[in-house]
Parts: C-alpha cells; sequence; structure tokens
C-alpha cells in the first residue's frame, strides 16, 4: 500500500520494516543505524519506535532524536472493552467494581511496554492508583480469546482488534480513549466525557536514519501526504476507526514523537516498567 508511492518519489526501491514488537524494535535499530541516504526507511509503530526504547534498561536508541521523521501516516485511538456478563456497561461502573475489589480485578495487554498495557496504566493511575492485576500476553490474539472467555476482566486495544468482537457481542466497548467519539461505535463516550482525563492513541509513521538530508525527507513527505489522500486508502483505514494523516510534515512528524515521548516516559517510570 505504501511502497510504491515512496519508491516512485526516490526513483529507486525503498526498504520498509513494519513489524511490531521485539522484531519491530530490532528492524528500528538496524534503520537507526542505516547510512542516513534517504533510501533505507521505517513504518513505525508506536511499541518499536516509542515505548520499546523507553522500556529498556538500556534504550538502543532515543525516539525523538534516534531518526529523521518523515510523516505521521494515520492515527487511531485505543478502546476499552470488557466481556458483556461482566454488568459492566461504562467506565465509570468499571472504576467502581475496581475500587469495590482491590486486587481482584484483572486486565490484559497484548505484551509489557506497549502502548495497551501503558494506556491502561495511565488510566489506572489518573482514577487514583487503581488496584489491580496486568496479565500480559504475547499478542493480540490470545488476549481477545481469554477477554472473550471471560478469564480476564477488561482490556484496552486497538480498534481492529476489538471491534470485530464488539459488533458480535461478544465484548462490549465501552470507552474510547480518544480525543472524541469514534465514528465505527459513536455510541460510546470517550474517557474524557466519562470524567477521566486519558487520551491515548497508536499513530503508524514514517521514519529514516538520523542526519538523512531534509530535501529527501521532504520528497518522502509528500509522498506520504499523497498516498494518505488516496480515497481508497481513507476507506479502507476509516473501516477499523484508523484515521489517515494527509497533511504530516517532518517537522510536525517530529513534534508528534516528542510529544508522545514525554507522555509515556513518566508513565513507564511511575509504573516501573523495565525490560532487560
Amino acid at each position: 500500500m505504501f511502497a510504491e508511492p515512496f519508491g516512485q518519489a526516490l526513483g529507486q526501491s525503498v526498504v520498509i520494516d513494519n513489524r511490531g514488537g521485539a522484531g519491530g524494535l530490532i528492524g528500528s535499530g538496524e534503520v537507526h543505524r542505516a547510512r542516513p541516504d534517504g533510501y533505507t526507511l521505517i513504518f513505525q509503530s508506536p511499541t518499536a519506535g516509542i515505548t520499546g526504547p523507553l522500556t529498556r534498561r538500556v534504550p538502543p536508541f532515543d525516539p525523538v532524536t534516534g531518526f529523521s521523521h518523515i510523516a505521521i501516516l494515520g492515527i487511531t485511538p485505543l478502546a476499552l472493552a470488557v466481556h458483556p456478563r461482566l454488568g459492566v456497561n461504562s467506565l465509570a461502573e468499571l472504576i467502581a467494581l475496581i475500587r469495590a475489589q482491590p486486587g481482584r480485578i484483572s486486565y490484559g495487554s497484548s505484551g509489557i511496554g506497549g502502548a495497551p498495557h501503558l494506556s491502561t496504566e495511565l488510566l489506572r493511575i489518573r482514577a487514583g492508583n487503581l488496584d489491580v492485576v496486568h496479565v500480559p500476553y504475547r499478542g493480540s490474539g490470545p488476549l481477545t480469546q481469554d477477554l472473550v472467555s471471560g478469564t480476564i476482566t477488561f482490556a484496552v486495544d486497538a480498534f481492529t482488534t476489538l471491534l470485530p468482537q464488539h459488533r458480535d457481542g461478544r465484548l462490549r466497548i465501552i470507552s474510547v480513549l480518544g480525543e472524541q467519539r469514534a465514528a465505527v461505535v459513536p455510541e460510546v463516550p470517550t474517557a474524557r466525557e466519562s470524567g477521566l482525563d486519558v487520551v491515548t492513541r497508536i499513530a503508524n509513521y514514517l521514519a529514516a536514519p538520523p542526519g538523512t538530508p531534509p530535501d529527501r525527507l521532504e520528497r518522502l513527505a509528500a509522498a506520504a501526504r499523497a498516498a494518505m489522500s488516496k480515497p481508497e486508502i481513507a476507506r479502507a483505514l476509516e473501516a477499523i476507526a484508523f484515521v489517515p494523516v494527509t497533511d504530516s510534515t517532518p517537522e510536525r512528524a517530529t513534534r508528534f514523537i516528542a510529544e508522545e515521548a514525554a507522555l509515556w516516559g513518566p508513565v513507564i517510570r511511575a509504573a516501573n516498567i523495565e525490560i532487560e
């Protein structure tokens, strides 16, 4: 979807790594050390590019200065879901349940240090340091299975994971952790509407090795804007609550990444999250 317009903009092939998790962090490190000629790029996720290095005892690179950022491609808020049998219909009801049963309510995440895990920690902290049990999984698949079965009480994850189960009635999305309601579930309020100041998101973005010439960054950013402005791409992404960004620039992308790092760094430290 993305490689063709970038390749056309540069006049030759482009390397893009879009892996997540540990593989994504390894790929990010390779691009961080690559030659800054504008031909080695990475399609970056927040786990691999921002929260991953921040959770390491010895960070392999700095999320902001370790890359030449090109463009934010798309953003999606995260959602919080529970099993319908829990009898919880709102974020306020879930918080009340947790407070009534300290240490007995469990939440799952798709992995330690990822955006869903940190978003739940942010929610836990801002709700008054709720006493809950974290159950980490190796990916969203097994997490969703246990949430559907009722093994865990609630989870925060991307709409791509939770929306099909919500529509089938196997899960219930009770809160959107975005600045505004999601068009795919307009009936579900945001955390802010429920009285909790929590706004988090997953942003995928394009980056290059540090020191990449500005003219090449701008050419790539222009290609990104053109790609994300295509109606067919917009329709496909918006169906899963992923909003394409059509006006990003290298400067805006760098500022965005810096803001995300500034948000997650304190949460990581407050929650004592550290990965060897």
